[in-house]
């Protein structure tokens, strides 16, 4: 299977998907999903959470979190295999080198392996069946020592098909015809003599082959040179390093290439024919048992490995990453504790890095159930509201990836896909355009919508008067509290949160909704970043904003004495 075709299909050695049936069925919910708002992806910055994973596979855990896996089985699969990694000592090591070993071993010798036309390549093709073989003894002994500590199926699939191999006929053969060969090459012909015939000018104008030995040819001194030399070392110049040249291989590398090899390989056409004959049969052999998709276990083994190094990681700082426990999806229900986001954490690593002070990561809890499925975050500016959303979003996105999530505990109901609505700062303001775009877009959002989903609003509505951007937003939640979505708005518009109990007397609520504040230090103004069940403070954006650029009172005041 050529490399632009490995995520076409699947065979018994994948370690993404249960079956064929599976793969199938979440490609095309991945290509039905296209057609749905997909602000979540840059909303929540996944692209950063794919490259902390698997930096050189970024694009292909996108289109896992791009599936919003519903499909309890294959999350669940994914998460043995990942435990495993996590718990049998140097499974990740063994595991990741023979399936990198091997697949550049395909890619670089054996996938381009054409009729040998020298020694060299006859050796190189040698090597690569060598490793092949050596891959295959170094799986079917890591299995025999520890089988009863792997659990997962994706994982005892992936050594019953090494174990198939080992077993196969056609990798004895493969395994004997190698070795044949190699005895052959080693014991049939080491040294060769040639005969040079001159002119009589002494000028060569033809060469032939005399004799072969398996023995290598050393020189010995005849009477005449003894009597010359008298004692003396003999020279040991009298034969010539052969000449090389370069050339250009189908790749356009340029490889140094000795041409006596070429010459001499094709001469002795009574030896290498067969061996040609040998390696052809050995490739035809390799071709029975070879692996279709190599090139996607490569991916696959970084999709896992990383995530056991991000897991150790945030364990080394005191920070929790756990196994979500999977809910019935129609209890459209979630308990978390000690979630933090992602993305803050390893921009705090860098920080702490290159500082002397040091940033802390707060963790928080949230519920979703029938006391509160929806919920009006308001507080300070920089409380952490931002920070609150993304993590809920993409600890629902691991989760439904098959990856632990950023928290202590968590269990949760699958959602049928996650909807945020972020604007960035420079829409914000009195703007009857944008009001108007906002509004388009929560209209495409409610068509697709259901209660079985995730909504995320990070200060929505803000582009028209503070009255009609808080009787906007009271009218647009309380319609996705009717349709049952499950939901964060953090929000400065204190009336929207002040109208929580009102909205919940509505009997056509599905999502009962509640009140969160971004706690601060009342008496410092400190942010505390802890995100806490209460009615909203009644805390002056202006200020905040004044102070956030550096214009208060104190300030004004100090500049006025300078003048």
């Amino acid at each position: 299977m050529r490399y632009d075709e490995i995520e076409r299909s699947i065979n018994t050695a994948d370690l993404l998907y249960p079956s064929q049936e599976k793969f199938e069925k979440l490609k095309k919910r991945r290509a039905n999903l296209d057609s749905y708002p997909n602000d979540y992806i840059s909303n929540l910055e996944l692209e950063r959470v794919a490259e902390y994973i698997a930096p050189r596979s970024q694009y292909r855990i996108m289109n896992l979190f791009k599936q919003v896996c519903d499909d309890e089985e294959v999350i669940e699969f994914r998460l043995d295999i990942l435990e495993d990694f996590m718990n049998v000592a140097q499974l990740s090591s063994v595991v990741k080198d023979v399936i990198d070993i091997m697949a550049q071993n395909d890619r670089h010798s054996l996938y381009k392996l054409t009729e040998p036309d020298s020694f060299e390549q006859l050796d190189v093709a040698i090597e690569a069946f060598e490793a092949y073989i050596r891959c295959v003894e170094i799986m079917h002994e890591f299995y025999g020592k520890h089988k009863d500590e792997i659990k997962s199926k994706g994982m005892i699939r992936l050594f019953a098909w090494f174990d198939e191999r080992y077993g196969d006929k056609h990798y004895e053969k493969l395994k004997s015809e190698i070795a044949e060969l190699k005895d052959s090459i080693k014991n049939r012909i080491r040294s060769v003599t040639v005969a040079i015939n001159l002119d009589d000018r002494l000028v060569p104008y033809s060469a032939g082959i005399v004799s072969w030995s398996s023995d290598p040819y050393e020189l010995k001194p005849s009477l005449l040179d003894k009597i010359i030399y008298h004692g003396a070392k003999f020279p040991e110049n009298v034969v010539k390093t052969m000449k090389n040249r370069y050339e250009d291989n189908d790749v356009g590398e340029s490889k140094l290439v000795s041409i006596t090899d070429k010459e001499l390989f094709d001469q002795l056409d009574f030896l290498t024919d067969g061996y040609i004959d040998a390696i052809d049969k050995a490739l035809r052999e390799y071709q029975k048992i070879s692996p279709e998709d190599l090139f996607a276990l490569e991916y696959q083994l970084e999709f896992y490995v990383g995530a056991v190094k991000l897991i150790d990681l945030c364990k080394s700082v005191g920070l929790d990453m756990c196994r979500p426990k999977i809910l019935p999806k129609d209890d459209r229900r979630a308990h978390i504790e000690g979630i933090f986001d992602l993305v803050y954490f390893t921009e705090c690593r860098l920080f702490n890095l290159r500082h002397k002070e040091q940033r802390d990561v707060v963790t928080n809890d949230i519920d979703f159930d029938d006391k509160a499925r929806f919920y009006i975050i308001t507080g300070a500016n920089n409380g952490g509201k931002t920070t609150f959303l993304r993590a809920v979003g993409i600890c629902q996105i691991m989760a439904q990836t098959g990856l632990y999530v950023p928290a202590s505990v968590c269990e949760l109901s699958l959602v049928d896909f996650i909807y945020t609505h972020f604007p960035k700062e420079e829409q914000t303001g009195i703007n009857s355009s944008r009001f108007t775009t906002e509004i388009k877009e929560f209209k495409r959002i409610s068509d697709t919508i259901t209660d079985n989903s995730l909504l995320l609003m990070n200060e929505s509505i803000q582009s028209t008067t503070p009255q009609e951007c808080t009787d906007a937003a009271t009218e647009l939640v309380k319609i996705f509290c009717m349709i049952g979505v499950r939901g964060l708005f953090a929000t400065h518009l204190l009336d929207v949160a002040r109208r929580v109990d009102e909205m919940n007397e509505d009997s056509r609520i599905r999502s009962r909704l509640e009140s969160l504040v971004a706690s601060v230090d009342e008496s410092t103004g400190e942010r505390k970043y802890k995100i806490v069940k209460g009615a909203p403070t009644h805390t002056s954006r202006a200020s905040e904003i004044f102070k956030e650029f550096g214009i208060t009172e104190d300030i004004v005041k100090e500049k006025l004495k300078k003048r």
